[in-house]
């Protein structure tokens, strides 16, 4: 999530992020990479305080997120999307953030555009910004597209580990809905 973190602090006119989930906790930087960015630069790596910093700059932050119909302030849904959280943080600020459900149309039932509502979601996942270009003339689009979620238990590094960094960079961070995990044995989801 290295070069993630760099193109967001390198962008100067917009940043454009679609996902299933967002959670504006989770940092963008891990073990050395992060204490140094911590200590020493400009953009905090933390998801969320980044887009704020960026969108109070003028840069246009447009952030699309599916809204899990079975969270509300009080749980945080059967997905675990952090989608109230994401909501509540970007509140009163310069990012633009939508929640997107799913409700099917009007040749539903009642019951089949409810549970649409439920169980579909969106699964388009792309982060879209400007960037220097690499010979330094300007400006081009610069993407990050498929399987990119932005939150818990997704964080990655080139390597792709499973389970050998499950005591260290990913320690409590494993996330699934669909099988029994363990965060100290894993399997993580890469």
């Amino acid at each position: 999530w290295r070069d993630i973190y760099d193109a967001f602090c390198n962008a100067k006119h917009f940043i454009y992020v679609a996902g299933w989930s967002i959670d504006t906790d989770q940092y963008l930087l891990r073990g050395e990479e992060l204490a140094a960015a911590l200590n020493n630069e400009k953009y905090s790596p933390k998801i969320g305080e980044l887009l704020k910093a960026k969108s109070e700059e003028g840069v246009v932050v447009n952030l699309m997120q599916w809204d899990d119909f079975s969270s509300n302030v009080m749980f945080p849904g059967m997905m675990g999307t952090h989608d109230e959280k994401t909501r509540t943080f970007f509140k009163n600020t310069k990012v633009n953030s939508r929640f997107m459900g799913t409700c099917g149309d009007e040749t539903n039932t009642m019951f089949q555009g409810q549970s649409k509502k439920m169980a579909f979601t969106h699964h388009q996942k792309f982060i879209i910004m400007d960037s220097p270009r690499p010979d330094g003339e300007g400006r081009e689009l610069f993407a990050f597209v498929g399987g990119i979620d932005l939150t818990s238990g997704r964080w990655d590094n080139c390597k792709h580990p499973l389970f050998r960094s499950l005591q260290n960079e990913h320690k409590n961070d494993t996330y699934t809905k669909c099988f029994k995990v363990s965060t100290e044995n894993g399997p993580r989801q890469p």
